[in-house]
């Protein structure tokens, strides 16, 4: 049985009684299905910056905990008695937790619980409306100059100097906060029973009342406050409440305009019970709370329009994040700009030659340019999971630019992941010759400074040696470059690209230092798998990297043969396969390793594969149809990427590891505690598999994903 299976809630003696009460529990899952949508998507504005929403959570936990893993579990000596031992501490009259207890177990207290157990069992969100990007513009623009500042304090000798500095942080925060206002973020717990929920509220309003009795100012902010049918106790506090006099003798900042801007800021903290929900309110005002569910909603917004394709489905979570304020996330630009900016502080540090420094700077520019050049304009994202019998199941939606996928072709690369392995990524790439020329272009840079740089710090013996290989080392650097660009660059303009994990290879003795095991065991073994357009020039390419690289040797040892050995690189060994050929290198017995372990590599028509083990390379240069069942298997047509990770069944190839483990380390193991050991890792197996495939429809990129759970057999 799956582990999210549903059961029958309606036992009864009568076949036919109970066989009409199941068929309406399901007619009646079904009509709620069709419908099954977060209610808060219904109360949020359209304009809302992120929203975040998890519903369902009851039903999951009570099905996690109704199922056979779980109870395997629970039965386990060692949580038998953890349970005991804290059961026996929360009893315990004299104990740590008897003061809790007896708070705990006020009838008042009792009825809290029960509402805080409700307010977390059906639907609870989370929305900042668009004010948000105004306050992380805001943060963002503080955190830079300060950083900056730091920077430049650390070499600041004068004292006025550093005032200055200071002074001009100060200005730099108090402006931004001006600009910016505390925006308006609401979390709301659905609630089965809001009587019970107003109840508490009226008691905390009377709990609060009596602790501010000591504060007068504060008590008159609070009050008891209606909007749009809900009711609401709530603070009105403002920045005026800030002891600026005694944060001014603690500070070195120039709070005077600081003080200006951020007096005139208010904001209100509000909880109370509106249409179904517990909600919890901070903002610059109580305006949004008479709002919600008015006007135009989340709901209705296009990026949340794939939702409803999805109606058959129970709806478990969606996240929405907005173009502008998935912008100010991206924080790839600032970054760069502190690296030029950073350049900036530490070259006149540097004591390197002025001229040397202006053409860094003018580098270091020059790099940050093309870089940003790179980054892809972030857009609005929607995620969302619904959960079945087989699991979990979702799609992410994005609206941001992406410069390095291509998603205009199917991924065949996954025909040679080997069928059904433990672990692939797949992706294609982007086909842009012109980014080789950007990274050729600032390694020569790097090499030159490198050169300039490094030549000073070398002794006169070792300068003199360089002076001499200098000349033929830069010609094999001009080789190495022209390699790449005329065989390399276009070979792989396939893009496709994978990295593999399984577990196929097996030895009583991976390496000689380890006892013989009296039963054979798997190795974990990764791969590189590689599109090939044009498998000549992969060939052309990888003799000239030989023949450079024996020139290199070569170039050293005629500059100072006495130091130096001579040392002709070893040619790989060669298999042909009816599906390629496999080149590769026996390792020396000396160290110690199984003979299955060959560095190599394998080469077809259109496939390169690098690997440490040959037979694994022979089996992924074979086609072979993705095997696995799920989301990617069934998906036609073209795509960008894809990952599937069989959890289980890299426990699998892990536990002979676990009970070797134990056999060698010499210390006995309880019979009770190994079979606890293999209980986890049983359980640990009910996680089967994770998947995702991506593609592009139109200007959107769809993430489809799934976890698969299957519980307990037994």
């Amino acid at each position: 049985m799956n582990l999210l299976k549903p059961r029958c809630a309606y036992p009864c003696r009568s076949h036919t009684t109970k066989t009409v009460l199941c068929t309406c529990f399901v007619l009646l899952q079904v009509v709620m299905c069709t419908a099954d949508e977060p209610a808060s998507l219904r109360l949020v504005p359209t304009d809302a910056a992120y929203y975040s929403v998890s519903a369902h959570l009851r039903e999951q936990y009570d099905t996690l905990l109704k199922s056979r893993a779980a109870a395997k579990v629970l039965e386990m000596p060692i949580v038998q008695t953890g349970l005991a031992m804290a059961r026996a501490k929360w009893n315990d009259p004299e104990g740590d937790f008897a003061p809790f207890k007896a708070i705990f177990e006020q009838p008042e207290n009792r009825r809290l619980a029960d509402v805080l157990v409700d307010a977390v069992s059906h639907e609870v969100f989370i929305y900042g409306d668009k004010d948000c990007v105004a306050f992380l513009k805001a943060y963002k623009e503080i955190s830079r100059s300060n950083q900056a500042v730091m920077r430049e304090l650390n070499v600041a000798e004068a004292p006025e100097a550093a005032e200055e500095l200071v002074k001009k942080l100060s200005s730099v925060i108090a402006q931004n906060l001006g600009q910016a206002k505390v925006p308006d973020t609401v979390i709301g717990f659905r609630l089965s029973d809001t009587e019970s929920a107003l109840a508490q509220l009226a008691r905390f309003e009377q709990i609060l009342g009596e602790y501010l009795a000591n504060y007068p100012d504060l008590k008159r902010r609070l009050s008891r406050q209606q909007f749009a049918g809900g009711d609401f106790l709530t603070m009105q506090l403002d920045g005026t409440l800030i002891p600026w006099d005694k944060l001014a003798r603690t500070t070195s900042f120039d709070l005077d305009e600081i003080q200006g801007k951020v007096s005139k800021m208010t904001a209100s903290v509000a909880i109370g019970v509106k249409d179904q929900y517990l909600l919890v309110s901070i903002g610059d005002s109580n305006d949004h709370l008479g709002a919600l569910g008015q006007g135009e909603v989340l709901a209705d917004r296009k990026e949340l329009m794939p939702l409803r394709q999805q109606k058959q489905q129970q709806i478990c979570s969606v996240c929405y994040v907005s173009e502008a304020f998935a912008q100010q996330m991206n924080a790839a630009e600032q970054r760069l700009d502190q690296i030029d900016s950073l350049a900036n502080q530490l070259l006149p540090m540097s004591e390197l030659d002025a001229s040397l420094q202006q053409q860094i700077g003018s580098d270091v520019r020059g790099l940050v340019a093309d870089l940003k050049q790179m980054i892809p304009k972030s857009g609005a994202m929607t995620t969302f999971t619904f959960w079945h019998d087989r699991g979990y199941e979702g799609y992410t939606y994005n609206w941001s630019e992406n410069l390095s996928l291509d998603g205009s072709q199917p991924l065949t690369i996954l025909e040679h992941s080997g069928g059904s392995p433990i672990l692939v990524i797949a992706r294609r790439k982007s086909y842009t010759p012109e980014a080789y020329e950007t990274i050729s272009k600032w390694i020569g840079r790097a090499l030159f400074f490198g050169e300039t740089i490094g030549v000073g710090y070398l002794g006169p013996n070792e300068r003199e040696f360089y002076q001499r290989v200098r000349g033929d080392l830069a010609e094999l650097i001009k080789q190495l470059d022209q390699i790449n660009r005329d065989k390399l660059v276009s070979a792989f303009r396939d893009g496709q690209g994978a990295l593999v994990l399984d577990a196929q290879a097996a030895s009583q003795q991976w390496h000689a230092m380890l006892p013989v095991s009296d039963r054979s065991i798997p190795m974990l073994d990764i791969a590189l798998v590689y599109g090939v357009s044009d498998a000549a020039s992969v060939k052309d390419a990888a003799t000239g990297y030989f023949q450079i690289l024996q020139k290199v040797i070569d170039t050293l040892h005629n500059a100072e043969p006495t130091t130096i050995p001579d040392f002709p690189l070893p040619l790989p060994d060669t298999r042909e396969f009816p599906d390629g050929s496999v080149y590769y290198y026996h390792l020396p017995q000396e160290l110690g390793f199984d003979k299955q372990v060959s560095p190599n590599a394998g080469l077809s028509e259109d496939t390169l594969v690098l690997s440490v083990v040959p037979k694994t390379t022979v089996r992924l240069l074979r086609k072979t149809p993705f095997s696995h069942p799920g989301i990617i298997s069934q998906h036609q047509g073209a795509a960008s990427s894809a990952c599937y990770f069989g959890f289980a069944r890299l426990i699998e190839a892990i536990a002979p590891w676990v009970d070797y483990g134990i056999e060698i380390s010499g210390e006995g193991v309880e019979e009770d505690i190994l079979d606890q050991i293999h209980v986890g890792l049983e359980v640990a197996k009910c996680l089967r598999d994770v998947s995702a495939i991506t593609y592009q429809q139109d200007d959107v990129w769809i993430t489809h994903f799934s976890m698969h759970l299957e519980d307990l057999t037994e």
